[in-house]
């Protein structure tokens, strides 16, 4: 039997080992006797006492569990917090660890078999990562704020906010250089990076490179690369089977870039750089995560598709193992690779020498699945598509979006490629597609699983299983009132904005003519919602805005051409506070 039949027998068959293996008491040697049953989410890694240790923060959970390595078995459980989204090496038995939900950087203190809390800090709305710089200096990445937060700990016990830094992008990885006194920062979504000198606060270059969902950065061996996992959507190129197949709709790769380029921003990027793809005709690699460099060995988590890719070199061809579900962060000591499978609730350990996982480690026992979790075990999942090539993630990345144009048949023909809608707050904006042709979340769901993934045609289970989850997706937090928002306000009814894009979703059902027509002729599109408007990286319907001021200030959406500079000030004002 071809592995493209056997595709969808094995995406339905570890659908339901996940519903049931995920019920009760766990029955892995490698959980503790009164380990809680959770979800867990491991998604950060730090490595202690030589490799005979290892911590890992779990999302989901809020927790930190702990790791004997040699026993592969985990002896610890603190909660710590809310939503863990990182976890650092802080020196002096510290670990540093970042609270997406309560905004918070979190000093832990380790003592053999014990964790216990030293200092809590505010640091602001969404943190996602942190870096740690010098022993006494780190950086923290707030996502939609769009800040790097530096952070002094010239007194462990005290730590404080030294400097906060305004970024033009929404943040997410980082990676010390030059000794910590630079940084560079990658955009969460699209494909910019920011060199920051990490000492004065001062942004010395942004530069982009083609591609988006940047889920890796480190530095090769000899200090010279700079490696980065990603993902390039070709936008012109209509997601039939066989360009999918082939990988000409997306590439998963690993880029690497001259350090000196990137430091010196009259030099041309890519010049010195190379994309590796990392899938081949038949089996994709969707969403490539994680990077660890061992040497001369460079290695990347699968997340799409459970694997983790390495070789001794960079090269197209790497070899595959498979790990655990949804791999995405790594961690190495010698020849040890620590994997993070983050919807495995478990960490697998590979023998990088000879090349094979030698233990998996249960972080505990789990619940059932409710539909929405079923949901987003999917939404992470590139076997929902055609041979492992992308996951919804790929494009909507973390239900957000990409900023970029895709041609599917969302619209009913190739031809006029769309930009990509953030999924943030969908469960509110019916109908879908941008010509509001659908007119419930499953024919969208549905119609994307088979025409856009080109997967095999979805159960009615999945489906709603996939909505459920959809509905969890809230907009980004609304930004702070200011006179000059109250003003914008008032600009924005003045001009009959609302009669499109009315409160409180700030979208309407129907589908209106204004002056933008897509190459098939399409004139008429359904207004998408203006919640969350401001973190958008393009706009209209095929991206032709490339910011929120050129919407009015270039092509002057529905407002007059002289419209005063002071009424488009605040208009944006406003736009940002929805």
């Amino acid at each position: 039997m071809s592995r493209r039949a056997i595709w969808p027998i094995l995406v339905t068959v570890e659908l339901v080992l996940v519903t049931v293996f995920t019920t009760g008491r766990c029955r892995e040697p490698s959980c503790s006797e009164d380990a809680q049953v959770r979800l867990r989410q491991p998604v950060a890694l730090v490595v202690a006492d030589e490799g005979r240790r290892l911590f890992v923060a779990n999302r989901r959970a809020g927790t930190v569990s702990l790791i004997d390595v040699a026993r592969a078995r985990v002896i610890a459980e603190t909660a710590v917090g809310k939503r863990l989204a990182d976890l650092a090496d802080g020196g002096e038995d510290r670990l540093l660890l970042i609270d997406e939900t309560a905004g918070e950087l979190i000093v832990l203190k380790h003592d053999q078999d014990s964790l216990t809390v030293s200092a809590r800090l505010w640091v602001g709305d969404t943190p996602v990562s942190i870096c740690k710089l010098t022993p006494s200096r780190a950086a923290v990445a707030c996502l939609w704020p769009r800040q790097l937060v530096m952070i002094d700990f010239s007194l462990p016990a005290k730590p404080r906010v030294s400097k906060t830094i305004s970024l033009p992008f929404a943040p997410r990885r980082q990676l010390a250089l030059s000794g910590g006194a630079k940084a560079v920062v990658s955009d969460a979504f699209g494909g910019r990076l920011a060199v920051v000198d990490t000492e004065s606060g001062v942004i010395e270059s942004v530069r982009s490179v083609p591609g988006h969902n940047i889920g890796g950065l480190v530095l090769t061996a000899d200090g010279t690369q700079l490696l980065l996992s990603q993902q390039t959507l070709a936008e012109e190129t209509p997601t039939r089977a066989d360009d999918i197949r082939w990988g000409n709709v997306i590439t998963n790769g690993m880029r690497s870039l001259s350090l000196d380029d990137l430091m010196k921003p009259d030099n041309d990027l890519l010049g010195h750089g190379h994309l590796h793809p990392l899938g081949e005709f038949g089996h994709g690699a969707a969403d490539p995560a994680g990077v660890s460099v061992i040497g001369d060995k460079i290695v990347v988590a699968l997340a799409g598709t459970g694997e983790v890719a390495f070789g001794p070199k960079l090269r197209s061809d790497w070899p595959r193992l498979r790990v655990g579900r949804r791999p995405t962060a790594l961690a190495s000591v010698g020849s040890r690779i620590f994997v993070a499978d983050t919807h495995g609730d478990s960490v697998s350990v590979i023998d990088s020498d000879k090349v094979e996982k030698v233990a998996e480690v249960s972080l505990g026992p789990a619940p059932e699945l409710t539909p929405a979790q079923r949901g987003e075990l999917m939404f992470f999942d590139a076997r929902l598509s055609i041979e492992g090539w992308m996951s919804c993630h790929s494009c909507h990345s973390d239900g957000h979006a990409n900023g970029l144009r895709s041609d599917t048949l969302g619209d009913g023909s190739y031809g006029a490629p769309k930009r990509v809608p953030t999924l943030l707050g969908v469960a509110d904006t019916a109908p879908w597609a941008w010509n509001g042709s659908m007119a419930r979340l499953e024919e969208q769901v549905r119609q994307s699983i088979q025409t856009t993934m080109r997967g095999s045609r979805p159960t009615e289970r999945q489906v709603a299983d996939l909505v459920a989850y959809l509905r969890t997706l809230t907009p980004p937090p609304r930004g702070a009132e200011t006179d000059g928002a109250r003003r914008g306000e008032a600009v924005f009814q003045a001009h009959g904005c609302a009669r499109c894009h009315a409160p409180p979703t700030y979208s309407t059902p129907r589908t209106y003519e204004v002056d933008l027509e897509d190459e098939m002729g399409t004139r008429a599109f359904n207004p998408p919602s203006l919640r969350g408007v401001s973190h958008g990286i393009a706009f209209f319907h095929d991206g032709r805005a490339t910011s929120l001021k050129e919407v009015f200030t270039r092509f002057h959406h529905q407002v007059p051409a002289n419209l005063a500079p002071n009424d488009v000030d605040d208009l944006l004002a406003f736009l940002r506070t929805l």
